[in-house]
């Protein structure tokens, strides 16, 4: 049981990583950086955005570490960081949905790392990852 708390804590890590680094991204995005990317630029300086993207990035990137790291206490800092950036992404979606101008671009995004975020929530609620990280002497 050892090896698969690992690995499933590894492979949960991995997956907050991504979305710690895809906020990160949106906030500088919205900070007002321009990243063409071939036939597609980011480019939405969106002021609203800007603080609680990079909050949720830093909270959901300190969560993955902690898991990387075996913290006491991890896998609630993980739990309570994609709890967290679950209820961002979905006020992040309401305003993008009812504020002014639709941009699919934005729901694209917003709805990708929903689904991203409950995999992460899924997989944070089976009993290999809500194994206690003391079990890994």
């Amino acid at each position: 049981m050892t090896g698969q708390r690992g690995s499933i804590s590894k492979a949960i890590a991995g997956l907050m990583l991504v979305e710690a680094v895809t906020l990160a991204i949106a906030s500088i995005v919205h900070f007002g950086l321009v990243i063409p990317l071939g036939v597609v630029t980011l480019d939405d300086p969106f002021a609203g955005a800007r603080i609680p993207e990079a909050i949720i990035a830093v909270v959901v990137g300190v969560a993955a570490l902690s898991l990387l790291t075996r913290w006491a206490g991890a896998w609630w800092l993980a739990l309570g960081a994609t709890i967290f950036a679950i209820a961002g992404v979905l006020v992040g979606v309401s305003i993008v949905l009812f504020g002014a101008g639709s941009r699919p671009g934005d729901l694209v995004y917003h709805f990708s790392l929903l689904v991203a975020l409950l995999l992460t929530l899924g997989l944070l609620l089976t009993p290999a990852a809500r194994n206690p990280t003391r079990s890994l002497r």
